[in-house]
């Protein structure tokens, strides 16, 4: 028999770690949806959901296109405030992973589960960036004229 206390170590190791609601947030705030889709469905993968994963990469890469094209229909509006769209965005993610993944955090943290730190969220969003410039520079390259002036 295995005795009870290394039972209780292969669970704890076995239990995978998390994005918290605060990582989730900063990193979604600086480096933009793509991020909050990845941090979010990383933790669906973690509660064993992974349809949900799938869902929330589509929904992440609709965020994104919504919120470019915002951007750029508001880009001649004079007096309107760039640093509306990543609290929107940054606040929304927060209330949405606070509703749909709120319960699953909770019984995670009371089990002893383990989170990621804020540092690989913070690579994690910064990655999701690059590849979000990436993106549009290549459609950019693709539209004739777009990069002239």
């Amino acid at each position: 028999m295995i005795p009870y206390s290394q039972v209780v170590e292969q669970l704890e190791e076995e239990k995978p770690k998390i994005y918290t609601l605060n990582s989730i947030r900063v990193a979604t705030f600086i480096f933009g949806p793509l991020a909050a889709g990845y941090l979010v469905s990383q933790n669906y993968k973690a509660f064993n959901q992974k349809d949900k994963s799938t869902t929330t990469w589509i929904i992440a890469v609709v965020a994104l296109i919504a919120i470019i094209g915002l951007a750029v229909i508001t880009s001649n509006t004079e007096r309107f405030p760039r640093f509306i769209f990543p609290l929107a965005y940054a606040w929304g993610t927060f209330l949405l992973v606070q509703k749909f993944q709120g319960e699953q955090m909770k019984e995670h943290f009371a089990t002893g589960g383990k989170t990621f730190t804020i540092w690989r969220a913070l690579l994690a969003g910064l990655i999701c960036l690059i590849v979000t410039l990436v993106a549009i520079f290549l459609i950019l390259l693709m539209i004739p004229g777009a990069l002239d002036e």
